[in-house]
């Protein structure tokens, strides 16, 4: 029914009141439509992606007989400001260029099909067993629990931040996207890293979160390990 020149009755009867008297008005609905139910998608991956990562983490650390890889802090900080700023930020990603020229979806079908479900467990499983090997190292290596903490912590953040790359889109890679194209995360990114280096090298803050700083060495194993999850 037409919003403006409609009847009342015809208004009441009818499933869709173009409030411009446009039909055009139905294609830009519809595109937005599906621009936020993708978005719904990337942010539920992205967030149950690198949950399940922090929790095969510290199940792998329990059987392997190893101090905790993360503090309740630490764990809060996780999914509070280094994750939350960046499942905020997916949800402005703007629209894929196909996104008209796909089949309508069934009305049934769930937020995460099979295929995402499939790739959700294997990315949490890359970045949950990643960090591990990397704590696993590091306490081998000779150094102290709180440093190991900390290089954990800071490789799961960095895991996060390529993860929120990879969640920008279910068909196209990364490499093949403008990292620019959406403003918000790229903000959101940068602003969680400085942030995180605050947690590290802020002495109010390492109290807080129980962290020391890290060395150049642990930052490049650090930067390397976790753009894997890129690939």
């Amino acid at each position: 029914a037409m919003g403006r020149t409609g009847t009342d009755v015809a208004k009441e009867a009818a499933d869709i009141v173009l409030s411009d008297d446009n039909f055009a008005s139905i294609v830009s609905a519809v595109k937005e439509g599906r621009i936020v139910y993708d978005n719904i998608k990337k942010v539920t991956i992205f967030l149950v992606s690198c949950g399940f990562g922090e929790l095969l983490t510290i199940i792998a650390c329990m059987l392997a007989g190893l101090h905790l890889p993360y503090l309740p802090a630490q764990i809060l900080w996780l999914n509070l400001v280094t994750n939350g700023f960046q499942d905020v930020a997916l949800a402005f990603e703007p629209g894929e260029k196909d996104i008209l020229k796909r089949k309508p979806r069934p009305p049934g079908e769930r937020i995460l099909s099979s295929l995402m479900i499939q790739r959700t467990l294997l990315m949490g499983s890359f970045m949950g067993f990643g960090t591990f090997i990397i704590y696993y190292l590091q306490i081998s290596s000779g150094v102290s629990v709180e440093s190991a903490r900390s290089v954990a912590l800071t490789t799961m953040v960095f895991f996060q931040f390529h993860q929120a790359l990879n969640c920008r889109s279910e068909t196209l890679s990364v490499f093949k996207m403008n990292p620019l194209s959406n403003p918000f995360l790229f903000v959101s990114i940068i602003g969680a890293f400085f942030a995180h280096l605050a947690v590290l090298y802020v002495p109010a803050l390492q109290y807080i979160f129980r962290t020391v700083p890290l060395s150049w060495d642990q930052w490049l194993l650090i930067v390397i390990s976790s753009c894997t999850i890129l690939l």
